[in-house]
């Protein structure tokens, strides 16, 4: 009898030590596929950092938060209006963004800060998508966030069925970026010491060292209906959520929209839905713009143009808004840093406009290294 107890003993030991150890073995195969995926999930490495940096800021640390795309980190320096205006902003960008990204992107805002103000660059209501243009904007915005009830919901609505595994199993699609390190090495490093440093010293700034002197050509734009009509359910959704100061702004655009009409008409719309929308596009020039040196292309901004519309979107803010209030010691000493970083910065950037037209700038390039 004791010997068969003594037996069964054994077994169920030895059953619990097999557990254990497919339970360490599948811990491990988990923990280096989500390593992998972490690693090699690289479309857009600009893009990666820039949102990266966003959730390195700390919980309800920023006072103003812009979404929309690029123009939004080519045009403001978060850094120069912080050093100058005393606000803390970051701009929460996906390049060529459609319409519907706009409301995942508020979510995710309220979901980690509680800015005083939410500007909403617009552009992305005046072009119309097709489904491989939002599938890859879709891949750039949530490849890069976490996972949270607002990705899963964000995945339902916007991602046909067929396709939502690869969601969460990225390297379905990504496996065969390992033959690309220099692409996934890169983005790696800039993650790494964006992680070390703690936070993004420019808060996501990209300068191309570049002035457009071409002739200025008018952009064929427009707000369509189903533009519009998400425009109205986006204004609808920050409602629900509470938002009382949501700004809508057109950036200053090297080409300016051909038809007069659109604007008023999307201004007209917005101010429906109870918000203020400002203008900056169409008479730029009375702004102290120059179209023929403050921009790199049709759609952004250079260094030049960037320097100034800073401050004087920064003093808009600044007299508009209450940005009053203190931040703490270490959110503080952080900005102030990102202040002196963009100080060693910029004036190299300028020096080289437009000498250097096949690059461009961000707080990675070996320029900047020794400032680190």
């Amino acid at each position: 009898m004791g010997s068969i107890l003594s037996d069964s003993m054994r077994n169920i030991s030895s059953s619990k030590s097999t557990a254990l150890r497919a339970g360490i073995f599948l811990l491990a195969v988990v923990l280096l596929y989500g390593a992998c995926s972490d690693v090699l999930s690289v479309n857009n490495p600009a893009d990666q950092h820039h949102i990266h940096g966003f959730y390195l800021e700390p919980k309800n640390s920023l006072d103003v938060v812009f979404l929309g795309a690029s123009e939004l980190y080519t045009g403001f320096c978060a850094p120069l209006a912080w050093e100058k205006y005393g606000f803390t902003s970051y701009p929460l960008a996906v390049s060529s963004m459609p319409a519907c990204l706009y409301r995942p992107m508020l979510a995710e805002t309220l979901r980690r800060q509680n800015p005083k103000i939410i500007v909403v660059e617009i552009n992305a209501f005046l072009y119309d998508f097709d489904q491989q243009d939002i599938a890859s904007s879709l891949r750039r915005w949530l490849d890069n966030t976490p996972m949270s009830a607002n990705k899963l919901a964000t995945i339902r609505a916007l991602v046909p069925k067929a396709e939502r595994m690869s969601y969460f199993l990225r390297l379905e699609k990504y496996h065969d970026n390992w033959r690309t390190p220099r692409v996934w090495g890169g983005a790696l490093v800039q993650r790494l010491a964006m992680n070390r440093t703690g936070y993004s010293l420019t808060k996501g700034l990209e300068v191309f060292p570049t002035i457009d002197t071409d002739d200025v050509e008018p952009k064929f734009v427009d707000m369509s209906a189903a533009n519009e009509q998400a425009l109205r359910d986006f204004c609808a959704y920050a409602k629900s959520l509470g938002v009382e100061n949501l700004l809508f702004v057109r950036f200053p655009h090297r080409s300016m929209v051909a038809d007069p009409t659109v604007l008023p008409r999307m201004q007209s719309v917005i101010a429906d839905c109870g918000y203020p929308f400002l203008d900056l596009d169409t008479n730029a020039e009375a702004l102290g713009f120059d179209r023929y040196h403050d921009f790199c292309d049709t759609e952004h901004m250079n260094v030049f143009g960037m320097e100034r519309f800073t401050d004087y979107f920064g003093k808009y803010l600044a007299e508009h808004y209450d940005l009053s209030g203190t931040h703490s010691d270490r959110v503080t000493a952080q900005w102030d840093r990102c202040a002196a970083f963009v100080h060693k910065m910029l004036p190299v950037c300028e020096q080289k406009t437009p000498a250097d037209t096949k690059s461009y700038f961000n707080e990675f390039s070996p320029e900047f290294r020794a400032w680190r």
